[in-house]
């Protein structure tokens, strides 16, 4: 095998894993994503080694697009998945804190203040 090939098929590699990442954020597989990310990782680090002679740009360009379009498209997906996460995290948070009208052990009828399951004091 030669460097040229090692260096296409490292990128075509790369793309696969960013494939996956997208499922999973999809899938909202969290234990996934972050194994995907470590393995992103290892790839990031060795992408500025690669030695691309012998290959065009003709050879290398659509996968690159391909891996940009990936890493917009995953990038979109992990901040909608949280948004999500903090909207949910609000709604429970205000529905904690609003209480109900129930009676007290004196019979009185009442609002109480419920226990919050959050400490936003943080």
């Amino acid at each position: 095998m030669t460097k040229e090939t090692t260096a296409l098929e490292t990128l075509l590699k790369f793309k696969n894993v960013l494939i996956d990442e997208k499922e999973a954020l999809i899938k909202n597989d969290s234990a996934k994503v972050k194994a995907l990310v470590e393995q992103k990782q290892l790839f990031l680090d060795s992408l500025p080694t690669l030695i691309t002679e012998g290959l065009t740009k003709a050879d290398l360009v659509e996968v690159v697009e391909d891996i940009k379009n990936l890493q917009e498209t995953n990038l979109t997906l992990a901040k909608q998945a949280l948004q999500y996460q903090e909207t949910m995290m609000e709604a429970i948070t205000k529905g904690v804190k609003t209480g109900g009208s129930t009676y007290s052990k004196q019979g009185d009828y009442s609002t109480t203040q419920q226990a919050n399951l959050i400490d936003q004091s943080l």
